[in-house]
């Protein structure tokens, strides 16, 4: 009988356990706004809005938590296997192969370069080499330079600086520390906008939109590989993307 009672528990137990939303964390980039930042300790924006509506469509087989991470951290955790997912990384076949498979699409983002007045980027592979290089602000981990800026770094004709995140490379611009900044261009103006009362004369026309970099889709990037680690890998990738779906259409045609 006692035996009959702790197989019963067990059985019990295990089906209790199985019937349990299983738990997924995804890494956020904590300082990208409007798409994903953190303000007041509580992550927000445009990209953790998204993926929690769509996470509500799957909450009885999977409970999300998004937890929030400076960017370079986040493709490092996932770049030595220590994370299942991190977004919103653009795609990057060749540079993060440890990145596979990405989710649907969760915006279009333009890449701009904002310069300093007098600075122009156009047809910078031509730029005479005699010339001092342009200084050219990042944020950390970003992989944003198209083919002819890849190019011109390769021979001096502009020095990249990684800084902290938009905040920091704004000031920079703003203070003639770097000649141009390359980011998404919402993220940029709204970086400009929340800081025009701490750096006075500071406006969008302060600078140059100087030329379009790429414009690339953002999504949630999983780790490649480790499906023994993460055996629900492949059915929560199938499950979020068609909630990811039907959120963003209801986002499209209200």
């Amino acid at each position: 009988m006692v035996r009959w009672l702790l197989w019963l528990s067990i059985f019990t137990s295990s089906i209790v356990r199985a019937a349990s939303p299983v738990p997924v964390t995804i890494l956020a980039d904590d300082s990208y706004p409007p798409y994903s930042y953190v303000q007041d300790g509580k992550l927000v924006g445009i990209y953790p809005t998204l993926i929690l509506e769509a996470a509500k469509l799957i909450k009885e087989e999977y409970r999300v938590e998004l937890r929030p991470i400076p960017w370079k951290r986040g493709v490092a955790a996932l770049e030595q296997g220590e994370a299942f997912a991190l977004m919103p990384p653009y795609i990057h076949l060749d540079t993060r192969p440890y990145i596979w498979p990405y989710s649907v699409a969760l915006k279009q983002e333009e890449v701009v370069a904002f310069c300093n007045p007098g600075i122009t980027l156009q047809n910078i592979t031509q730029r005479d080499s005699e010339l001092a290089p342009i200084n050219i602000g990042l944020n950390a981990g970003f992989l944003i330079l198209d083919d002819a800026l890849k190019e011109a770094r390769k021979t001096g004709r502009i020095i990249v600086w990684e800084n902290k995140n938009t905040r920091a490379n704004i000031i920079k611009l703003f203070k003639k520390r770097v000649d141009c900044y390359i980011n998404d261009r919402l993220s940029t103006l709204i970086g400009i906008s929340d800081l025009q009362g701490q750096l006075p004369g500071l406006s969008a026309q302060s600078f140059v939109e100087d030329r379009i970099v790429l414009s690339r889709s953002a999504h949630i990037g999983y780790l490649k590989g480790y499906e023994g680690k993460y055996p629900y890998k492949a059915d929560f990738i199938a499950k979020m993307d068609e909630a990811l779906n039907t959120v963003l259409q209801k986002a499209t045609h209200p």
